[in-house]
């Protein structure tokens, strides 16, 4: 999903340097306005989905959570034609345990600020799946109907787990640790109201107990691989086999 000097021309004076990171669901360029150093990324997600995505990070900001922050374009508009600036959020990679236990202390954080928290458009928490069917990139419908049906014994099984915002992808290419240890998170596309071990299953160090790591782990395989079916085939056929081999 490539980017032309027409589609930035909202920002005055934007100017794109590199790629850097390409996938199926959203191209992220850095970039400079003037001076400053930016991120631009194209959405996909509707209007209104990019709306709370937006407003989530002022709410985290106003909540001293590390964040990007939005840059507006020259009319005033966070966003336009899917299109979002944002400044560049510097740090490094966590890659220490020390590192991923302030990761997990931050995302709980963000679980316990949020729990109640409004849905986002179009999403569900799993346990939700077999009335609501689609959820950011899932769609039960498009699966064979007993792929769906093992999934979704999966799903239903997290009906009393906790119910907050998630990141929903807070991998170490999303995360910066700054100098003062704190821990910034980026790329929040895939974030919603969920069981809030979506965050937890797959960080570089284990952080639950061995029993709740373990099914951590199968919603983790089930999720991936009704996120990824219609997207990202070939992975989510990988994640649905080491489901079914837990």
């Amino acid at each position: 999903m490539g980017l032309s000097p027409s589609d930035i021309n909202a920002w005055g004076g934007l100017r794109l340097l590199e790629l850097v990171q390409g996938g199926h669901r959203n191209d992220v360029w850095q970039a400079k306005l003037g001076d400053r150093l930016v991120a631009v990324r194209r959405s996909g997600r509707s209007e209104e989905s990019l709306a709370w995505e937006i407003n989530l990070l002022d709410f985290l900001a106003g909540h001293d959570f590390v964040v990007p922050k939005v840059v507006n374009a020259d009319n005033g508009q966070s966003s336009v034609e899917g299109i979002v600036v944002q400044d560049w959020l510097p740090g490094r990679a966590p890659s220490t345990k020390e590192d991923w236990f302030h990761v997990a202390g931050e995302l709980q954080r963000l679980h316990r600020l949020t729990v109640g928290y409004e849905q986002r458009p179009g999403c569900a928490a799993v346990h939700r799946l077999r009335h609501q069917r689609r959820s950011v990139d899932a769609d039960l419908d498009a699966l064979p109907d007993e792929v769906a049906d093992e999934l979704l014994t999966v799903f239903e099984s997290f009906e009393s787990a906790p119910v907050a915002v998630v990141h929903g992808d807070p991998g170490a290419p999303n995360i910066r640790i700054g100098d003062d240890d704190s821990v910034g998170l980026l790329d929040w596309d895939e974030s919603r109201v969920d069981v809030t071990w979506h965050d937890l299953s797959n960080l570089g160090e284990q952080v639950l107990g061995d029993a709740e790591h373990n099914r951590a782990q199968a919603l983790s395989h089930a999720w991936e691989a009704a996120n990824g079916w219609l997207v990202e085939p070939d992975y989510a056929r990988r994640r649905l086999n080491e489901l079914r081999r837990l």
